[in-house]
């Protein structure tokens, strides 16, 4: 059915990647020509020629019941191919307990795409939410290598199914999709949360404890080229998409989610009179814009809050007394990393 696969990936600790490898290993025998294009740092969009023989993939993982903010950007921007047919796949948190594969939770991580692309004209094939290991160690630790090992070799015949049907023309629609729609919209307005408020928290209470040897491979290895070093320290900008590759592939584990910075930003947020606050922009706001304008201040002045106290703490970190509260107060520092399985920091790469 198709002659070539172009495949659009995200992806934070290598689960995206490792399925998007398989994908490519199955395209292969089935001598159909593939390219992987990582949309890391990606500036200008080339879309490949539409000739009907044909099929893209965007690949990326589940972030707060929703889709990167990098991804969702990407698909925005991609220019309309109508008839061109794709599929979607989104990796999600997906866990082992005993001998029962608990599945991940999609939330509008398929829907919201799905419908920009059904818009700009796409043909969509095969919708597949993929069950690998959880690797959100900002709230809990990473998995056994056991429990990752039996994860994949899941997760890889759920692939290689998939791709028995989409490859060759097909339509493929993972079961699980409709038996969790009634959820994942349920959901929405928590991912909708998570993208005005949350995805910006997490992105602030990053920190580096003194084992930082300023090295700079999270620098480097950025995919939005959010972390800056500052006086010898990596510093988290709010572009930062908290896909916990930094945390991952730092060589001295340095890096830590420092969850008592996160209370005392929390705490400092519920802190701020906003209802004083917004009594004294009401009388040059018009009535009916009231509502809005309240959302959104109320969005500026939380925003500014996370800015503002992250930015402290980051100066007094200065300290090496004060470091070593923040990180000995990390549960990260504690707990096991995550990393996709065979998915090096090598592996992460920009066009």
């Amino acid at each position: 059915m198709y002659k070539h696969l172009t495949l659009y990936y995200f992806s934070g600790t290598g689960n995206a990647l490792t399925a998007i490898r398989w994908i490519e290993d199955n395209a292969r025998r089935n001598w159909i020509e593939t390219d992987l294009v990582p949309i890391d740092r990606l500036g200008k969009i080339s879309p490949p020629q539409s000739d009907g023989k044909r099929l893209l993939g965007f690949c990326y993982p589940t972030h707060g019941f929703n889709l990167p903010w990098i991804m969702l950007k990407f698909i925005a921007r991609f220019p309309a191919m109508k008839g061109c047919d794709l599929f979607l796949l989104n990796t999600r948190a997906g866990s082992k307990i005993y001998r029962w594969f608990a599945p991940g939770i999609s939330g509008v991580a398929q829907i919201l795409p799905a419908l920009v692309l059904l818009v700009k004209g796409f043909r969509i094939r095969g919708i597949l939410p993929l069950d690998m290991p959880s690797n959100w160690i900002s709230v809990h630790p990473g998995y056994n290598q056991a429990t990752v090992d039996a994860i994949f070799k899941r997760s890889r015949t759920m692939i290689d199914r998939f791709c028995g049907k989409i490859l060759s023309g097909r339509r493929y629609v993972r079961p699980n999709v409709f038996i969790m729609l009634p959820v994942d919209l349920l959901l929405a307005p928590i991912a909708f949360g998570y993208f005005m408020y949350g995805r910006f928290l997490f992105a602030k209470i990053f920190i580096a404890s003194t084992d930082c040897d300023t090295c700079r491979l999270c620098e480097e290895k950025c995919p939005t080229e959010s972390i800056r070093i500052i006086d010898g320290r990596p510093f988290w900008k709010f572009t930062c998409e908290s896909c916990m590759r930094c945390i991952n592939i730092c060589p001295r584990k340095a890096i830590q989610v420092s969850h008592s910075l996160a209370a005392v930003i929390i705490i400092s947020s519920s802190a701020v009179p906003l209802a004083f606050i917004l009594d004294l922009i009401h009388p040059y706001i018009p009535g009916s814009l009231l509502k809005t304008t309240d959302f959104f201040s109320r969005w500026g002045i939380m925003l500014a809050v996370y800015f503002i106290v992250s930015g402290i703490v980051f100066w007094l970190m200065k300290s090496r007394f004060v470091n070593r509260i923040f990180t000995w107060t990390s549960l990260t520092r504690y707990w096991r990393r995550y990393m996709a399985t065979g998915i090096k920091a090598k592996d992460y790469i920009f066009k």
